[in-house]
């Protein structure tokens, strides 16, 4: 059975698609990412497999249940942070993930003893006792990945769950992540916009660009997508020396190359005023085939 499972999922709001026709699932246990820009669809997806929205066509199961016919069973199977949770009263870090398990219906003694493991696991113990609304906003994520994370949900859905956080934070979160996956057996769908962190902790990415599934598969499959090893960054040129194959960044540019040479010789040609060169990783992938698509 597919944890997550989303067929022809679309939502129209008025006369615009913001999601078109998304299909793809997502395995138990499995981490699974959905990728894109600002405004692609991610928020919109995850709003509907939470049974938050109602799709306009399509369907979408999680656990197995229909997430308009079964909402109700879909939602005692999931814990859902979203990308603009707010409000927290005047709660600290400790008492919010506790007062969170206890109405999810871990008892009093539970509750704590899990608050107390998150805090550490999340590296909040300096701040587990600061009222939140003294807390910088990536303080303030941590405590709200940790309270989402420790629900022990079947699916943990996270809307930009990095968002606000500094480089350490992040990478630190995602190694959470990973290992709650691990260790609780939950299957996580998490969004980013923010491709170089995807390949750190994905079973399996969806690309999404204008509400629409452009590419999935493995970190691995996807790379071999791409018909380029290297990429080049090039400053100050013309962009008329590197023909169709390069993405225009406004100082900068983006092209690939196969072969580190390959990569000498754009630079002898195009004259940039500096140039770096490295291998490709899965924005790479997202960018040439968005490219490829226009």
């Amino acid at each position: 059975m597919h944890a997550v499972e989303a067929i022809e999922l679309s939502k129209r709001f008025e006369s615009v698609w913001a999601v078109k026709n998304i299909t793809f699932s997502v395995g138990e246990r499995a981490i699974a990412v959905l990728a894109g820009p600002n405004g692609a669809g991610k928020t919109t997806t995850v709003r509907m497999l939470t049974t938050v929205l109602s799709p306009s066509k399509g369907f979408a199961r999680v656990m197995g249940f229909d997430v308009v016919k079964e909402f109700r069973e879909v939602r005692k199977r999931i814990a859902y942070l979203p990308q603009d949770y707010g409000a927290m009263g005047d709660v600290t870090p400790y008492e919010f993930i506790a007062y969170t398990l206890m109405m999810r219906g871990f008892s009093y003694f539970v509750a704590k003893k899990e608050a107390r493991r998150w805090i550490e696991l999340l590296g909040l113990e300096q701040i587990a006792k600061r009222r939140s609304w003294v807390l910088s906003g990536g303080e303030r994520r941590k405590m709200l990945v940790a309270a989402t994370l420790a629900s022990h949900a079947d699916v943990v859905f996270l809307d930009e769950p990095t968002t606000g956080l500094d480089v350490e934070s992040r990478y630190s979160i995602l190694k959470v992540i990973r290992d709650a996956s691990k260790e609780l057996g939950s299957t996580i769908l998490l969004t980013t916009h923010m491709l170089e962190e995807v390949q750190l902790i994905a079973d399996h990415v969806v690309f999404i660009n204008s509400g629409e599934v452009v590419a999935q598969g493995g970190p691995g499959a996807l790379l071999s997508k791409l018909p380029y090893r290297y990429r080049v960054v090039l400053e100050g040129v013309d962009k008329g020396c590197l023909g169709n194959k390069h993405i225009d960044l406004g100082e900068k540019v983006i092209t690939w190359v196969k072969s580190v040479e390959e990569a000498k010789h754009v630079a002898e040609v195009c004259k940039p005023s500096a140039y770096s060169t490295k291998d490709v990783f899965l924005e790479d992938v997202y960018l040439y085939i968005v490219g490829e698509k226009k």
